[in-house]
């Protein structure tokens, strides 16, 4: 049931990465861009927030573009983020990589499949009925989700459909308080693309390469997420093996 109420306090996901810049969470019913260079980080973020989640006992719904499932589960092991347990009862994997990459085995895992990644309409469809049997199931108050990454989707299909799937895509996180994350590079895309997706979605988070003193650094930082008192400065972070940390990260 869609729950029309005006909420008067804003309810957070805790994403159990960034909560200090972030007043303690994501809003509820938000679609958050994270956006930046290659290699910078991004599906660690991604695959870091997923396993907080399922820890958490939330329903993660990860849709895949351009990683194999068995890639995924697989360096997520380098972490020692082990998902195998939660497939199927609290990670739901959909599958758009399989068939936009030809040739690609199937995974031994119960799956859906985007049979036409071109078709934004389908995956709209397909992310409806897997909250819907998620929350059939019960004991389901919040659904968290994710998409790695909407880069390919660009090459697959026409802009102004993509646009339409944000659009829809947000539209169901408000209306049921979900919570998506959506990988994009920057840079591949024009710049009045790039920008159109930012003033569609709810909040970016920004991470980026830069060299200081010849070395690469990791910075991250977070802008215009909305019902949310953010910093806007940009913070350092490290990837060690237990995953994405903030270097002395200032607290809003």
């Amino acid at each position: 049931m869609v729950n029309n109420s005006i909420e008067k306090e804003v309810t957070r996901v805790s994403t159990g990465l960034i909560d200090n810049l972030i007043s303690g969470g994501i809003p509820k019913g938000s679609v958050i861009l994270l956006i930046g260079d290659p290699k910078a980080g991004k599906t660690t973020f991604i695959s870091q927030f997923a396993y907080n989640q399922v820890k958490y006992g939330i329903p993660v719904i990860g849709i895949f573009t351009d990683v194999s499932k068995y890639e995924f589960l697989s360096n997520s092991l380098d972490f020692k983020w082990n998902f195998t347990p939660y497939l199927d009862d609290k990670f739901f994997i959909i599958d758009a990589y399989t068939t936009r990459i030809s040739g690609q085995p199937k995974f031994a895992f119960e799956e859906t499949t985007i049979t036409d990644v071109a078709d934004m309409t389908q995956m709209i469809t397909v992310i409806k009925d897997m909250s819907l049997k998620i929350i059939q199931r019960g004991n389901a108050p919040l659904i968290t989700g994710f998409i790695s990454s909407l880069t390919p989707l660009f090459f697959e299909s026409e802009v102004k459909w993509i646009y339409k799937f944000l659009e829809d895509l947000k539209d169901i996180a408000h209306r049921y308080k979900q919570v998506w994350i959506l990988e994009m590079n920057s840079g591949i895309q024009p710049p009045h693309v790039e920008t159109t997706v930012k003033a569609i979605v709810d909040g970016i988070i920004e991470l980026r390469l830069m060299e200081e003193s010849k070395t690469l650094r990791r910075y991250l930082r977070v802008y215009g997420m909305k019902r949310t008192n953010h910093t806007l400065s940009w913070v350092p972070y490290e990837i060690s093996s237990s995953g994405i940390r903030l270097e002395f990260p200032p607290t809003v």
